[in-house]
Parts: structure tokens; sequence; C-alpha cells
């Protein structure tokens, strides 16, 4: 694989998903272009207040306010650029690390699951890659743990209103593995993108309807609508 690799990058040179320069799938120019919000009191997420189930979404920056990250995370779900992902994994290690959330505890990353229609398509779930690649990260014990399932296969949220992203999620998770295991742990569930949250409030509703106290959401931008 070293050598088929070696030699489509010959044949195919990676280019930089936003600028188009070849080198990298994200060019060092661009991610220095990324608009990181200082933190300022508890900022730095949506107070639950923002949602019915969730207590919080921790993001690695704004969407709309970097069009680097949003040609990057287009190029990861629709191109299949898995390269991408180191990027990525930066910003929310980034993130947890200035939070100082994790100091003295463990946490539990949860992907976001894709329904198999969906996974059988892409051949990936881009929520997995990335909780994998940031608990790679660190030195505290965080586990990434598949316990939800995707029970509902909906349409495309991209171009629902809020409501109708709710509605067209009702229910379409559940439970699929031994919640005993996150006691006193740090609960975290991840994406690429938060819009309204309603694909994050309704696995969160799951999680909760099960005894889970506490859950946050992970990702890499939050595109407020």
């Amino acid at each position: 694989m070293g050598i088929l690799n070696t030699l489509l990058n010959v044949l195919f040179p990676p280019r930089c998903a936003s600028c188009k320069r070849e080198g990298d799938f994200m060019c060092e120019n661009c991610v220095e272009q990324l608009r990181i919000k200082p933190i300022k009191g508890k900022s730095w997420y949506p107070s639950a207040a923002d949602f019915e189930h969730l207590d919080g979404v921790i993001y690695g920056l704004d969407y709309a306010e970097n069009p680097e990250i949003q040609a990057a995370i287009s190029q990861f779900k629709y191109k299949f650029v898995k390269d991408l992902i180191e990027c990525f994994a930066n910003l929310t290690v980034a993130k947890l690390k200035q939070l100082k959330m994790l100091q003295g505890r463990e946490a539990v990353l949860i992907p976001v699951p894709l329904h198999k229609k969906r996974l059988n398509y892409r051949g990936f779930n881009q929520a997995e890659l990335i909780a994998r690649a940031t608990a790679g990260r660190f030195d505290e014990k965080i586990e990434v743990m598949l316990l939800l399932r995707r029970i509902k296969h909906t349409s495309q949220q991209a171009k629902l209103s809020k409501k109708e992203r709710h509605r067209n999620l009702a229910e379409a998770f559940e439970v699929a593995g031994d919640l005993s295991v996150l006691s006193d742990r740090v609960c975290f569930l991840v994406d690429d993108v938060c819009t309204t949250g309603a694909t994050l409030d309704s696995c969160a509703r799951a999680l909760k309807q099960s005894g889970v106290k506490k859950v946050y959401g992970l990702v890499i931008a939050r595109a407020f609508k």
C-alpha cells in the first residue's frame, strides 16, 4: 500500500481543499488563515438552553467565518478525502486542551452513527474517523465507543429548516451498547458540523432516556442557523 500511495501521489498530487495548491490536502497557509475565537467565560459552547437534551456543543471554529474549513469539510464528506482527518483532529484536540475539560478525568467519544445505507455508499463514517483521530492525540484515557445505532434512514438535512430537521430526526437513534461504561466519564457526541444541533440533540435524547446524565457535542465547526 505504501508504494501504491506514493505512486498515486506522484501521478495525482494532493491539492489543498481550499486554495487548490499542490502539496497537501490542507496547506499550511490555509491552516494559518483559520480564525479560532478565544475563550471568554463559558462562551466556548452554546449553553444547554439552546438545546432540549444536549448540555452544550464544543466546536473548533465558526463555519461561516472560515471558508477554508468549509472547503475542507466538503472535500472530506462528499469527495471522500479522508487525508483531511489530521487537520480536523488538530482543531478538536486544541479546543479540548484549551478548555481543560479532561484534566484528571476519563472521557468517551461517541461518533454520531450513519444509517447502514449511507455508510455502505460512503464507505466510512466521518464522525468515527474524527473521534478516533482525536482520541489518539491524548495521553489521558479517552475511548471511542460505538454506543448508538441509526435506525431511521432520513433525507439530507442541508436544505431543511430547524423545525424540519428536528422532525426529520425524531427517534432516529437508539442505544446499541452497555451505557454503564459511561459512569463518571465525560461524554462527547462527535460529528463534523453542528448547524441547528438537531442530529446531536436526537443522539443525546437516546442517551439520556437510558440514564446518561451529561452529554456534550464535539464538532469541527459550528454553523449557526
